[in-house]
């Protein structure tokens, strides 16, 4: 099941840490233990994009059913919107982007990461993300982006950091850079018409603008820190310590998942449709993938952390050690 989250009367990141976090019993689901064989429902909020597929592949395979567990998916548009309610108990698990994260780790949320979702390609000239620009724009590299509009899914996220980053790599002004928040869906509208200079996309998106004719202006993230993970799933605190059996069995399943999803592109391919039905089935095969697999890549998050704090995003030291699980 699959429907789309809106986040109202859902408090602030800041007002949760304020509180302590969210409900007493931590968002528990239904059928606590498991154990009995009944079947416990979770809530997992997922991004309206291609490597969503994935868990549909995994629900297809049965792996989260072998364990009990039966998953409704609603879908946001960034990490930083389904973080405040995995606090807030309203959803037990989310996938969000390590900034995102260490974001409110930094403001006194303890989220804690349970296992790995996505990762940037480790290898090879083009990658899973990049910003893009129509072919008149003249933008070749990332330092022309200086001066310019570029669409991100959320301001002081992924796509800005690894943006000003590529940009100061490239010998370019990353303050010169303005940023706009927008939905991925709408980005090629907005760049066909104009309303931006460029846009940060993932596949499909990223695919769909290439084959229209645009250009690839930088691949960011391979040109900030390659490889990072892109997407970690994690739940709250207080589901962890109210629902440890819970999070061990959905931690499982996520990791079958996993693996299943890295050895068996296609099969993730396949589940598309679920998440991004208005995407043609012929469109869907030349797609590339993010990097799946159980990696949790630390010293990309150590360094995408340090990034973080040089421009301004955290004020403290990246809680890497705090956002992971224990080794």
């Amino acid at each position: 099941m699959v429907r789309r989250w809106v986040p109202a009367l859902v408090a602030s990141m800041l007002a949760l840490a304020a509180c302590g976090g969210g409900d007493d019993d931590g968002g528990s689901a239904s059928g606590a233990s498991g154990a009995d064989g009944e079947v416990r429902q979770v809530t997992v909020g997922m991004l309206p994009i291609l490597p969503t597929a994935a868990l549909y592949a995994g629900i297809e395979e049965g792996f989260f059913a072998d364990h009990d567990i039966e998953i409704t998916v609603e879908t946001g548009q960034g990490g930083a919107a389904l973080l405040p309610a995995v606090m807030a108990g309203q959803m037990q698990f989310a996938t969000s982007n390590p900034v995102s994260m260490l974001q409110a780790r930094d403001k006194g949320l303890d989220v804690r990461v349970i296992g790995h979702w996505t990762s940037a390609l480790s290898e090879g000239d083009t990658d899973i993300n990049g910003v893009v620009a129509t072919a008149a724009s003249g933008m070749t590299s990332a330092a022309d982006l200086e001066g310019r509009k570029v669409a991100v899914n959320t301001l002081n996220g992924m796509g800005g950091l690894t943006i000003r980053e590529a940009v100061r790599q490239d010998g370019g002004d990353p303050d010169a850079v303005e940023f706009v928040e927008m939905p991925f869906p709408d980005m090629p509208a907005a760049l066909g018409a104009g309303s931006v200079d460029a846009v940060w996309v993932p596949e499909p998106f990223l695919s769909t603008l290439v084959a229209a004719g645009n250009t690839v202006v930088s691949y960011s993230s391979k040109e900030s820190v390659p490889g990072h993970p892109t997407q970690l799933f994690f739940t709250s605190s207080q589901l962890v310590e109210s629902d440890p059996q819970l999070v061990e069995d959905f931690t499982a399943a996520l990791e079958e998942t996993l693996t299943f999803a890295e050895e068996n592109p296609d099969a993730v391919k396949a589940q598309v449709s679920e998440v991004l039905p208005q995407i043609p089935a012929e469109a869907v095969a030349p797609l590339t993938l993010e990097e799946f697999g159980t990696d949790l890549r630390r010293d990309q998050l150590e360094q995408l952390g340090e990034l973080m704090k040089d421009d301004g995003l955290i004020e403290k030291d990246a809680d890497v050690d705090g956002l992971l699980p224990e080794e």
